[in-house]
């Protein structure tokens, strides 16, 4: 069993969810007399088992016009569910702690594994301004990984699904060549698992380079550049993202690089101009917060800028294998991302009318 919300889920209740997960392409709401199809329970037990998903916040559950019936839509918290259940079953984690960084991009939290060490479990999430951002990249991203890992063409990714698996891959990439990132540990749908780098207290992670004072600025963003520069030319990927949000620093003052869901691979067009600017933003938050002299961004960009067009061109081929289909999961990306945007816009606009009509 698995906790949500305070109470337990078990193994119909999942039996429910998956039905629901695989009918969820051919229907937004799922009828019950599809759920019924798949599932070895009669109408009582399906229905008073939809109620308590609903009310645990996991689906919505409601009379539905057009089907003549009632019907069962799967919300954020059905995958949390679903993908913290499978993790438990293989044995990821033994016990749930608690949220300990929450956004819009992702959820954040940490468990024990079964040799009692706390691990980080990161749920990644859709976030509109975030991947109108990333989206191109993320396309091409996400193609290159299930080519890799499945040998398939999937145009119909969703969003935080793609974040996980980018993610996954580069921590896969980074920590087999002894990059200081936490170590993956596993991935399903949306949540990647990983080892904790630990702060100060058992469980919680060290704080990030922007909540910090370091000893030695000069040496420490020097560390950070020559590890960047690095990771491009070996690991094969720009963070597209690097500030001084997303390093860790430890008690002993050893830094970890985090946030990896936007990276790109160095073949992409748009490597080149990321690259640059992940340099210029850690060279900017040393000379803002520390009043240093710094190098200058182009210059350090420089040094690597020849080997960075070398291995494009190395890899031109296969950046144009997966081009193709990175612009048909763009496709299927936007299309999907117009509906959830036009359905929360129509929500919106209704709780304004309601606010307007001054009814409560």
């Amino acid at each position: 069993m698995t906790e949500v919300g305070g109470e337990t889920v078990d193994k119909r209740d999942i039996a429910i969810l998956r039905a629901m997960e695989g009918l969820s392409r051919a229907f937004e709401w799922v009828p019950e007399d599809k759920l019924l199809e798949r599932l070895p329970m009669d109408y009582a037990e399906l229905a008073a088992r939809l109620e308590k998903l609903d009310n645990l916040g996991v689906i919505e559950y409601r009379y539905i016009d057009m089907y003549q019936t009632y019907a069962a839509k799967m919300k954020e918290k059905a995958y949390d569910t679903l993908a913290l259940w499978d993790m438990k079953k293989h044995d990821v984690y033994e016990r749930l702690g608690t949220v300990i960084g929450e956004g819009k991009e992702a959820t954040i939290l940490n468990a024990k594994d079964p040799d009692d060490e706390f691990i980080v479990i990161k749920l990644h999430r859709y976030h509109a301004p975030e991947f109108r951002r990333i989206k191109k990249t993320l396309a091409y991203a996400a193609v290159k990984v299930r080519g890799e890992e499945l040998q398939v063409e999937d145009h119909r990714l969703d969003v935080p699904r793609a974040k996980a698996q980018v993610e996954m891959k580069v921590l896969q990439i980074f920590s087999s060549k002894g990059f200081p990132v936490p170590d993956p540990r596993s991935i399903n749908r949306h949540a990647v698992a990983m080892d904790m780098i630990e702060g100060n207290a058992p469980g919680i992670p060290a704080p990030l380079l922007a909540k910090v004072k370091v000893k030695n600025p000069e040496d420490a963003l020097e560390t950070i550049l020559e590890d960047y520069k690095e990771m491009v030319l070996e690991g094969h990927y720009v963070h597209g993202d690097l500030s001084e949000h997303n390093i860790l620093v430890t008690p002993d003052g050893e830094l970890y690089y985090v946030d990896w869901p936007q990276a790109v691979p160095v073949e992409h067009p748009s490597a080149p101009k990321l690259c640059y600017r992940d340099i210029k933003n850690i060279i900017e938050h040393f000379k803002r917060k520390y009043r240093i002299n710094v190098p200058d961004p182009k210059e350090v960009y420089n040094e690597i800028a020849d080997d960075l067009q070398s291995l494009m061109e190395e890899k031109k081929e296969e950046y144009e294998e997966h081009k193709e289909a990175a612009e048909k999961t763009l496709e299927r990306f936007e299309e999907s991302v117009e509906r959830v945007e036009g359905k929360r816009e129509k929500r919106e606009a209704g709780r304004r009318k309601v606010e307007e009509s001054g009814v409560s």
